[in-house]
């Protein structure tokens, strides 16, 4: 009977220590990236979320392509969205780690209360970069160590600020028109992230 229950502790205690170790490993890595300041961003459409259905609502309005309504109303669409599980867990890992996480959506503002309020607890800013170049220059700004983009431009534009890119595999339904050429700057991809 005390042997049994010296082995249950022994067993327990082994396990208390391995948990201990690995808490403390998390914590010395959430406090060294969280004082560092270091951020990650993450493309919003065909990225984080598959957002056809949003573009494809906004077509069917007498909106002109492009214009602050039309925006509008694919900003306001965005509950016709699907998260896609592989990077949404993805950007979590990395704020569980203590980065900054920062979500980039190539789009005008206008109408997008919504949409920023839903992704407020994942992400620390959510830029609208409508231009390329805009996209550029926040990643060269700050202390930006991985972006992870679905479109070429995205994979170009952190190669040119010196920010490592993974790509993030695009929706073989998405009607987006970006151009998109997997493993063309021979950057790593994010596996499973089509779905």
């Amino acid at each position: 009977m005390l042997q049994s229950i010296d082995a249950f502790l022994k067993k327990w205690f082994v396990r208390l220590k391995i948990l201990s170790f690995l808490a403390a490993t998390w914590a010395v890595f959430f406090s060294v990236f969280t004082l560092l300041g270091l951020e990650v961003g993450f493309e919003y459409d065909d990225g984080l979320a598959f957002s056809t259905p949003a573009f494809q609502s906004a077509q069917k309005e007498p909106a002109e392509p492009f214009s602050k309504d039309y925006w509008s109303l694919v900003n306001r669409a965005c509950n016709l969205e699907r998260t896609k599980p592989v990077v949404w867990l993805s950007a979590w890992f990395f704020k569980a780690l203590g980065f900054r996480v920062n979500i980039f959506c190539q789009r005008a503002p206008a109408g997008s209360d919504a949409l920023v309020r839903s992704w407020k607890p994942l992400a620390g800013n959510f830029y609208f970069t409508p231009d390329e170049d805009q996209k550029y220059q926040l990643l060269e700004k700050k202390r930006f160590v991985l972006y992870f983009a679905s479109s070429d431009g995205g994979i170009i534009q952190a190669r040119k600020a010196g920010v490592a890119a993974v790509r993030i595999q695009k929706s073989q339904k998405s009607v987006l028109p970006y151009e998109y050429n997997p493993r063309k700057f021979k950057e790593p991809v994010l596996p499973l992230s089509e779905f």
